[in-house]
């Protein structure tokens, strides 16, 4: 596992942290790259805190909103790698709206950042992965894009929600099309203590809990731990699968 380049987005959000020290807890040496869109100062936190003489962290900052900006991110990325060997798909937009406040372009937003930039990324990367013969990609979904009971649905996050069930389905394209060197798979969290989270009322986040069997919301580094599981290589013949993490549903 020496040497490998692993890629995090949204490597400076709350998940996104906990992720970059959880690969850094791990591997003795490599690149990791850290991207951010505002969060500057937590990555370069990142940057002091984690690399070492055999750790390099790379910080890059890109706006995913923007097709340009995307592309001249993976084009610095194989300038200066050549490859990604694993690639975390976490960078993730939420705002909640009632939905006829909802614009077009609010929608846009969100599905740009969403699900057309883990598809570009997947797709860039993941071609230098099966011309290797090995990669990992996990993608950052929602129990909000599994659709399994009623109570994941909610009108205001809509546009939300649709993507991270548009992300699941990517997921399983992609372990397709890449089989049989490259593992894609998805981790689907609930609730999570993060910043994207924060705005919730105490009233509104203890209803939140008392739907969850374990009775809280989930940490990011637990997140982070099972993310870690399946980029390693003990998660090799795990495939195209959904990873559900909540705590479980009352």
């Amino acid at each position: 596992m020496k040497d490998r380049v692993y890629l995090v987005s949204g490597g400076a959000g709350g998940i996104g942290s906990a992720i970059v020290g959880k690969i850094v807890e791990n591997i003795k040496q490599g690149v990791i790259i850290v991207h951010y869109k505002d969060n500057r100062m937590v990555a370069q936190g990142l940057k002091k805190k984690y690399e070492t003489s055999k750790i390099k962290i790379d910080i890059l900052q890109a706006d995913f909103e923007e097709q340009s900006q995307l592309e001249v991110f993976c084009d610095k990325i194989l300038s200066n790698y050549g490859h990604v060997d694993v690639l975390v798909n976490n960078a993730a937009f939420y705002d909640e709206k009632e939905i006829f406040e909802r614009s077009y372009e609010d929608f846009e937003k969100t599905v740009k950042i969403n699900l057309l930039a883990p598809f570009y990324l997947s797709k860039v990367f993941g071609q230098k992965m099966v011309e290797n013969k090995f990669g990992k990609i996990v993608n950052i979904s929602s129990e909000n894009g599994l659709i399994l009971y009623s109570g994941c649905f909610n009108p205001t996050s809509i546009d939300y929600d649709v993507t991270k069930a548009g992300l699941n389905v990517l997921t399983k394209n992609f372990a397709k099309e890449f089989a049989p060197f490259v593992n894609v798979n998805a981790v689907a969290p609930g609730w999570v203590e993060t910043p994207m989270s924060s705005g919730m009322t105490d009233e509104d986040k203890k209803i939140s809990e008392n739907k969850i069997l374990k009775n809280r919301w989930a940490k990011p580094e637990e997140i982070a731990e099972l993310v870690w599981y399946l980029i390693s290589d003990k998660s090799d013949f795990i495939n195209g699968s959904i990873y559900e993490i909540d705590g479980g549903n009352k």
